[in-house]
This record gives structure tokens, sequence and C-alpha cells, in this order.
């Protein structure tokens, strides 16, 4: 009889190579690329980010700077806004620092996340209870527009935390990222013996999918991420709004191109964080609308009976993604 052995060595070879050939097919499927390209983790560098606005509202007591910072990070190596107080500061103190990183080329198309660790150093000037703010904006050169991916405001000293956003973006598309940041005091200075305070960034990046199912920071079946619902949806919500009594009709609809049915929260407000209405939640199915009929509160009825505009929060479901906008509508009496 003839004997197998002979086969066993070719058979298991072509297997092996099928299930290679398997891994990195699903590899190229989960790969994504990080822009700018090799910068952003500020290791021995300020890796070509650069400081485009530096003031202070005291120049005679106060300097703005920004730039690389060797020393912290996380892991050490950070670019940093600082704000450094000479003596005698008896008043209070604002300060602005831009820092901006170099321009890059997007290869791959769709949904991305923008990711940083920030750090909030009060110093020495701790007496003074310094406070900041930072606000991080993606520009699109190439379109000549840009977006507001993340903001967040800091009343106390924190070590490096890291904070995400989704963004989408387009192939070919030259883009940068800027972060603008705000210290003040909240406390005037007395006979003050200065310091410095600052505001640090480390693993400053965008990370795109370059794959075919497109899935982002969060999503379902068929690459539905949460940047996506977002730009798919913005228009959901479908004016005018129409007020009887305390009681609000609003149309809101589920775009075919979500593909699958949406949940969808709306609520009524006199400013965005202040609600007029109570929510109102309604499934819609894709390509279909639907009037939510929304309830005025009882203490917000005079002030929304005065309106000719009024804002409204959406907040959109789809399989695992969801996002969330505001939206203005003219506000019509029936």
């Amino acid at each position: 009889m003839r004997s197998t052995r002979g086969l066993r060595g070719p058979g298991l070879g072509l297997c092996s190579a099928v299930m290679a050939a398997c891994l990195v097919a699903a590899s190229a499927q989960a790969a994504t690329d990080a822009y700018p390209a090799g910068g952003g983790t500020f290791s021995g560098s300020a890796q070509g980010w650069q400081v485009t606005d530096a003031s202070c509202n005291v120049p005679a007591f106060c300097t703005a700077s920004g730039g690389y910072d060797g020393a912290n990070g996380n892991p050490a190596g950070s670019i940093a806004a600082n704000t450094t107080i000479s003596v005698n500061l008896l008043t209070l103190f604002k300060s602005t620092v831009t820092v901006q990183s170099p321009d890059f080329t997007v290869a791959g198309a769709g949904d991305g996340t923008l990711h940083l660790d920030r750090q909030f150093d009060s110093g020495s000037l701790v007496d003074l209870a310094p406070q900041a703010s930072y606000t991080v904006t993606l520009i699109d050169r190439t379109a000549g527009g840009q977006s507001v991916p993340l903001t967040e405001s800091l009343s106390s000293a924190s070590g490096f935390i890291g904070k995400d956003s989704a963004v989408s973006v387009k192939v070919g598309h030259v883009y940068a990222i800027s972060i603008a940041t705000e210290t003040s005091s909240t406390v005037a200075g007395t006979a003050f013996g200065g310091g410095t305070t600052s505001l640090r960034f480390d693993n400053v990046s965008l990370k795109v999918q370059t794959s075919g199912d497109g899935a982002g920071s969060r999503g379902g079946a068929g690459g539905l991420t949460d940047a996506r619902l977002l730009s798919l949806v913005k228009g959901s919500l479908v004016g005018p709004a129409r007020l009887k009594g305390n009681r609000l009709w609003v149309k809101v609809r589920c775009p075919a191109a979500v593909g699958r049915t949406c949940r969808i929260a709306v609520r009524g407000m006199l400013r965005k964080r202040k609600p007029a209405t109570l929510t109102r939640r309604v499934k819609v199915r894709k390509g279909k609308a639907k009037r939510a009929v929304l309830k005025v509160k009882p203490r917000a009825r005079k002030q929304v009976a005065t309106r000719k505009r009024l804002l409204f929060k959406v907040t959109v479901r789809a399989g695992k993604a969801k996002a969330t906008f505001h939206k203005r509508l003219k506000l019509v009496r029936r």
C-alpha cells in the first residue's frame, strides 16, 4: 500500500500558507495610519510642532511661551504651554499659547480617533489658584475648513490623562492639528514671589482606519462608527418646530445611508445646559421620518412662548454607534 507520509508535509505547508495569508488579510483590515507620521510622541524633540501664538494680558509681569519639554511626559517628552509670572504681580493674569503640528496628508479616508495625553502643573503659582483650558482644532487646509473635536477646562492640577475624540477625514486632504490653550489666575497676587505653571501635551496623534470595514473608535456591522453616524444624521432634525400650548412638535428622520433603525432622543433647550422640555425618544426606520411630541416644562413655558427660535439636543443611536448634536430651529405657533 502506498504510504501517505509524503503527502503530509506539502499538505501541512499549504494549510500554513493559507492560514498565514488569512492572518495577513485580517491584519490589513485592522490596520491604521497615525498622523503626523512619527510625530506627537515628542521623544527627544518637538517633532516639527511649533508655537504660533503666545501672549499675556500683563506683559510687564507675565510671559507666555511654549515648546519642547524633555523632562515631562508620558513617557518623558512633551509639548508645553507655559506661563511665567515675575515678582509682585498684583492683579489677575490671563495668558494664551497655541501650538501646531506640521502639515500631513491623509492617505486613507473615513473615520478616525484623535488622541492626546494632557497634564496641568500649577507649579509654584498654586497660591494664585490657576486654571486652564484647551481647544484642539483639526485644520483641513485642502478644503479651507476646520473642526473642533476636543475641548476641556481644568480647574486644578492633574497628571497626564488620556483624551479621545472621533473625527472624520478625507483621502488626500492636507491637515494640521492646532492646540490653543488659555491659563488664568482666580486669585490676585500680593507680595508674590513668581513662578511658572504649565499645560503639557504628549502622544498627540490622529489615527485613521485604512481598511475595509472602516471601524472607528466604536461601531457595529457595516463600519458604522460614531463619527460616521454623526456625519449622516446632522440633518435629521427638520424644522420648523411647532408650539401649541405646552407641547412642541418636531420632525426627526433616519437617513437611509445609516442602514438600520435609528433610536432618536430629542429635547428642547433654553441653552445647552438648561432643558426646556422633557426628552422624547422615538424609533425611526432607515429612510423614514416621524413627528416627536415634546412636553414643555412648566418653568420654561413663558420663555419658550417668547422665542422665535429654539435650541434642540439630539442623540441618535444606530447599532453600537452613537452621535449627539445641537441644532436651532425656527419656532412657530399653531
